[in-house]
């Protein structure tokens, strides 16, 4: 049955190692320095690559120079949201900005299976450097290989951490709504799992406490517009709600599209505001107030560190301040009691 898998596709050395009961960093150290094993072990990870026909790519490696042009980005393996791609995009841009061609490889796992992934691409000698978008176990055995850089953007999901759940927009939007009169709001919000969506559900009832306001309810489910439109129409007819803070634009859409079914009009029965400002959100009727996420600057932040490593340099470019910005649309006003 070993053998059936890997013959689909060239073995790795994290087949080795498993095959072999051993760490990636143990059958790292018996292709560069075997003498520093014990007998058993070496003899252990000996037979796994026999068994597997592990072919470490040593050609490229003899050839390697200092500068092969090529930079890989590493991460997690799952279905790719909107956010990703904008940082991706950026990151490629940047890379190409310094000469460099970058490969974007996409792991399935966690830590441990991505820093099996990158010692393979360093191992391999094809490449200077190694981006990679969520945690990696074992940096110092890494960086004793190659050039390996973190920006830990994203966990083993791919949803959002570290500079994502900066969620300081929600309380500035549930602010202004007060300004214009709203006191009864309603949070819809995505999965109770997703890091982002908690951060932002908490700053919704931080926000709604500090000024007093009325919340009725935080609504938590998938990001799905479906979802929120449901939620909107088994509000009951009497309800005092006129402030709903989605969060992100699919559920601000779903919930626009409730009100609708219900006859209720948005924004003058109902203020909507969503986030990430997807372009679409400009030329709904009306056009959604959302919240800008700067994803650019992330994956050019990213990678210009990674070049920075490369070329011997400290990184000089800063987290791009503020990350999150609000942009005011039509989809909000003044609360209906207090239209003149």
């Amino acid at each position: 049955m070993e053998d059936e898998v890997h013959k689909s596709r060239r073995p790795t050395m994290k087949d080795v190692a498993k095959l072999a009961g051993v760490s990636h960093q143990t059958v790292s150290r018996y292709l560069h320095v075997p003498e520093t094993l014990k007998p058993r072990t070496h003899a252990a990870v000996k037979e796994a690559i026999n068994t597997l026909e592990y072919h470490p790519n040593l050609l490229a490696r003899s050839m390697r120079t200092p500068r092969t042009g090529m930079l890989a980005l590493v991460m997690p393996g799952h279905p790719m949201p909107y956010s990703p791609a904008k940082v991706l995009a950026s990151a490629t841009a940047e890379a190409h900005r310094w000469g460099y061609q970058l490969e974007i490889l996409s792991v399935e796992g966690g830590a441990a299976e991505r820093a099996a992934r990158v010692l393979d691409l360093i191992a391999g000698g094809l490449v200077e450097g190694v981006l990679s978008l969520a945690d990696l176990d074992g940096m110092d055995s890494l960086r004793a290989h190659g050039t390996v850089e973190v920006a830990a953007f994203y966990d083993d999901n791919l949803n959002g951490i570290g500079p994502f759940l900066e969620a300081t927009p929600i309380a500035q939007i549930v602010r202004r709504m007060a300004e214009l009169g709203h006191r009864h709001f309603l949070h819809i919000g995505g999965p109770e799992q997703n890091p982002a969506s908690n951060a932002r559900r908490r700053a919704f009832a931080a926000a709604i406490e500090e000024l007093g306001l009325v919340s009725a309810g935080m609504s938590i489910g998938p990001w799905d517009g479906a979802y929120a439109r449901d939620v909107v129409l088994q509000l009951p007819a009497d309800s005092l709600i006129t402030a709903v803070v989605a969060g992100n634009d699919e559920l601000a859409a779903g919930a626009i599209a409730g009100a609708a079914l219900r006859g209720w009009r948005v924004p003058t029965r109902l203020s909507v505001s969503g986030w990430d400002d997807n372009s679409v959100g400009a030329f709904m009727p009306p056009a959604l107030t959302s919240v800008r996420v700067d994803h650019a600057s992330l994956g050019e932040l990213a990678m210009s560190r990674l070049i920075a490593s490369l070329r011997g340099e400290q990184p000089t470019t800063p987290l791009p301040r503020p990350l999150n910005t609000v942009i005011w649309r039509d989809s909000v006003t003044v609360a209906p009691n207090d239209r003149p």
